[in-house]
């Protein structure tokens, strides 16, 4: 019989971390800690499927626990908890941490026991990958078949500077629309997205949520000048967008994440159980069936390039 998924609880609040430890116990074995040097020292002994860890800690704070359990045990999902709408975390927990869920405080019952239902699942999906995995990196390509970047954004000359910036290093394909992003999804082998989250007055988030539910392959970077820290929350929790950059756009900062981003592509094709750590929930709305719709269809072409990479029939 497989043995229990372990959870790891941290926050600084006794009484927090002991509702935690009741609510789960009966499913899994549940470890806690008051500290993020406590819960490093847990990590060390244990490995986690998943770790749950409060923002706002004296001494270390979620984001920065979060980050050093990624070095440590990069198989263990990992969740910020936290009632502060702070964006400068809220971003961090995606760069720094990798997070799969935000969750906010006071948390709904069955929404945090799903979520970490659905953590332990991809824990447990991925873990014999993470842990056989070596460093990746960007493998060799010529011009005719590297994947390439697509980049969203209605601004010509952020358009234009930005892919001046990204062109020595990748082949980079521009839209200034989501129906030219959408085209160009249909045509050409993307492995990483660079989008603004509203373009030309649509929402570009419902496209990189519905992409990352039927391609989950393509790793994005979400470009934002904005302090909305509901539409980060929203991003992270329904597009798993891989890194953020904030606008004006740094250049080299900028270069540095979509190369991240890129080889997390190139992870992706090479072991797609570690597509389970990024699932996320389809959408219930009924007025996205038409965006899904337009999504699906262009993929079909990017689902068929993408199975000839693998060495696959495409179906």
């Amino acid at each position: 019989m497989e043995e229990k998924a372990k959870l790891l609880f941290v926050d600084d609040e006794e009484r927090v971390v002991n509702l935690l430890r009741m609510m789960f116990r009966g499913t899994y074995e549940v470890h806690t800690a008051t500290s993020g040097q406590q819960a490093l020292q847990l990590v060390a002994e244990h490995r986690f499927d998943v770790i749950v860890s409060d923002q706002r800690m004296p001494g270390m704070l979620g984001i920065e626990l979060l980050a050093k359990v990624r070095e440590r045990s990069p198989v263990t999902m990992r969740i910020l908890l936290t009632g502060y709408s702070d964006l400068s975390a809220i971003v961090g927990s995606v760069n720094d941490g990798e997070v799969f869920r935000f969750v906010n405080k006071p948390w709904d019952n069955d929404e945090i026991k799903a979520i970490i239902a659905e953590a332990v699942q991809a824990a447990r999906a991925s873990a014999r990958v993470m842990v056989q995995m070596p460093e990746s990196r960007l493998p060799e390509f010529d011009g005719d078949t590297a994947p390439s970047v697509l980049l969203i954004d209605d601004n010509d000359s952020d358009r234009k500077a930005i892919a001046e910036v990204l062109g020595g290093e990748f082949s980079v394909d521009a839209a200034a629309s989501i129906p030219q992003a959408l085209a160009l999804l249909g045509r050409r082998d993307i492995g990483v997205i660079v989008s603004e989250a509203s373009v030309a007055g649509q929402d570009a988030s419902e496209l990189l949520r519905i992409l990352k539910q039927h391609h989950p392959a393509i790793a994005t970077v979400m470009l934002t000048s904005s302090a909305d820290s509901d539409l980060v929350i929203k991003l992270i929790n329904g597009a798993q967008i891989f890194r953020f950059a904030s606008k004006p756009v740094r250049g080299r900062v900028l270069l540095l994440a979509v190369t991240a981003a890129m080889k997390e592509h190139y992870r992706f094709r090479a072991q797609p159980a570690l597509l389970s750590r990024y699932r996320v929930a389809p959408s219930s709305h009924p007025e996205d069936a038409n965006m899904v719709a337009s999504v699906v269809k262009s993929l079909s072409g990017l689902r068929a390039r993408f199975a000839r990479f693998m060495g696959r029939t495409a179906s």
